[in-house]
């Protein structure tokens, strides 16, 4: 008959129940030492913790602040000692600044100076618009830049003129990103139109950042022909950097310096008459004598527009200026229709 083995006297240990008692009890230790940091630190600080980056404000110390982190509960944006709560975690993506899923917003889209600064549910209005200008926010809509009160913290913040540019009260950072120290530090994805407005974002960042001489970039717009009426250059030169340059192009087949030509490049043409709502990454055509093209970096039924304007006069280069506005008709000519990358 075969014997039963007795593993207790070959040498062979069971583990002692005391080992892992003490294992229960360390992971009852570390349980409650995870809930004590979940419960305490928000009511201790009135704001769920985070190590998050925040977005500060030209003075030191000082950060963008959801009040109590209400969301638009309150609507009151202001700036805050740096703290490292929740109410302080923005993201800065691409033209849009973002607190928990709402964006920061003129209140109403508002154009006049001073007006409130607010969090709203992100909708592609133009008053969520922000481009990175000289270490600051620009809104479009209005050209007025994003401002805050050093007197009273608890101010809300509102748009105020860029003439303050580089001042504390005006500077940011990170600013929405896209250029810093000559190298480009955001990269753009998605589909195609994306890729258009990103990329035309990313000059509006560098040419307003003053890092590179704008004569060096009116001449990589312009493909080294001589200045012109650059709108047209602008939108071509946009479209070779997202990958999609032109064919039929009248200067080494991706350019095309005729805005009455861009129409010919393989868009589909969307009319402005029949409710269409642009998109960003598609080109508005204006009617104006000799024709213009802008890219739409934000739709819907206020788009926003990136553009060569030849009818400014830049200091640096005495030539046009690169605009960014939300107007859609003026004296000199209407959007007549939106031309879409197939």
């Amino acid at each position: 008959m075969q014997r039963s083995r007795s593993y207790a006297h070959r040498g062979i240990k069971t583990k002692p129940k005391n080992k892992f008692k003490k294992a229960i009890i360390k992971i009852v230790i570390g349980l409650c030492l995870l809930l004590a940091i979940i419960f305490y630190v928000p009511y201790h600080s009135n704001h769920k913790y985070s190590d998050s980056p925040n977005i500060k404000l030209g003075s030191s110390g000082y950060c963008l602040d959801d009040y109590q982190n209400k969301l638009p509960g309150s609507g009151l944006v202001n700036v805050w000692s740096c703290n490292a709560t929740k109410a302080e975690i923005w993201t800065a993506s691409g033209i849009n600044l973002i607190h928990d899923n709402y964006c920061l917003s003129v209140a109403n889209n508002a154009v006049a100076e001073n007006s409130k600064v607010i969090l709203k549910k992100c909708d592609g209005t133009p008053g969520q618009v922000w481009l990175a200008d000289k270490g600051g926010y620009q809104n479009p809509n209005s050209t007025l830049c994003l401002a805050a009160s050093l007197s009273a913290r608890s101010k809300p913040l509102f748009i105020s003129s860029c003439s303050s540019l580089g001042k504390s009260f005006e500077t940011w950072s990170p600013v929405a990103s896209i250029h810093s120290n000559k190298i480009l530090v955001t990269s753009c994805s998605g589909d195609r139109s994306a890729l258009v407005a990103c990329y035309a974002e990313k000059q509006w960042s560098i040419w307003q950042s003053g890092t590179v001489d704008h004569n060096i970039l009116l001449n990589t717009y312009t493909d080294g022909t001589p200045y012109e009426e650059w709108c047209a250059d602008f939108v071509s030169y946009i479209y070779k950097e997202a990958g999609y340059p032109f064919t039929q192009g009248s200067a080494n087949g991706w350019d095309e310096n005729d805005a009455n030509q861009i129409q010919y490049m393989g868009y589909t043409i969307h009319y402005a008459s029949t409710g269409y709502l642009p998109k960003p990454g598609d080109v508005a055509f204006f009617n104006y004598s000799a024709g213009h093209v802008e890219i739409v970096i934000s739709g819907g039924k206020q788009p926003t527009f990136i553009y060569g304007d030849s009818g400014t006069i830049d200091p640096t280069t005495g030539n046009g200026q690169m605009k960014a506005n939300t107007i859609l008709g003026n004296v000199s000519g209407q959007v007549v229709y939106y031309l879409s990358p197939n």
